[in-house]
C-alpha cells in the first residue's frame, strides 16, 4: 500500500473522544487513566451536569464521541450529608445526571452513566452469600435519601432501555 493510500485509510478510522463527567472523583479518575493507557483522546470536565447550557457547550467544545458520567453529590464527609442537603443532592444525581443524558441523546452520543449507590439490601431472595443482584432487579433500598435518589434514577434507567448505565452496586 502506498503512503498514500495509508493515509486515506487512516483518514477514514474515526477517532473516538472520551468526555469524563467528574473530574475530581475517585472513579472519573480511575476511568480516565484507564482510557489514556489505551490511547484514547480523553477529557475531563467539572462542568455542573444540572448547567444544561453549560453541558451543551462543554459538548460542543470537545466533541466527544462518548460520555462518561462518574459524578454525583456524596456528600462529605460522607452520604450523610445528603439528608440536610437534599436540593443539591437532586440536583446533582438526578437532574443533572438526567440532563446530560438527555443532551447527549439529542447529539446522538453515546453515554454511560456509572452510577454507585446503596440500592440494595439484602432480604429473603437475596440473603448474605446468597445470590447476588443483576441490573435488572428493581431497587429495594431507600434507607437514606442519597440511596433514594439514586434508586429513582435506576427506575429512569429501567424505563429508558436505550440508554446504556452501568451501575457500580454496593
Amino acid at each position: 500500500m502506498t503512503a498514500t493510500g495509508r493515509m486515506a485509510r487512516k483518514a477514514e478510522v474515526s477517532v473516538e473522544t472520551f468526555l469524563v463527567w467528574g473530574a475530581e472523583g475517585w472513579i472519573a479518575g480511575k476511568l480516565a487513566e484507564l482510557l489514556k493507557k489505551g490511547v484514547r483522546d480523553v477529557h475531563t470536565t467539572k462542568v455542573r451536569m444540572e448547567e444544561r447550557e453549560e453541558v451543551r457547550q462543554e459538548l460542543d467544545r470537545v466533541k466527544p464521541t462518548h460520555v462518561l458520567i462518574a459524578a454525583g453529590c456524596t456528600g462529605r464527609p460522607n452520604v450523610d450529608w445528603c439528608e440536610d442537603h437534599r436540593e443539591e443532592t437532586v440536583r446533582s444525581n438526578v437532574i443533572g445526571t438526567l440532563n446530560v443524558v438527555d443532551v447527549c441523546a439529542m447529539r446522538n452520543i453515546h453515554c454511560t452513566v456509572f452510577a454507585t449507590g446503596c440500592i440494595y439490601q439484602y432480604d429473603k431472595e437475596h440473603p448474605w452469600h446468597g445470590p447476588g443482584f443483576v441490573e435488572t432487579d428493581p431497587p429495594n433500598f431507600f434507607g437514606s435519601f442519597y440511596s433514594m435518589t439514586k434508586a429513582h434514577l435506576e427506575q429512569v434507567r429501567a424505563a429508558s432501555p436505550s440508554i446504556t448505565w452501568f451501575s457500580l452496586l454496593q
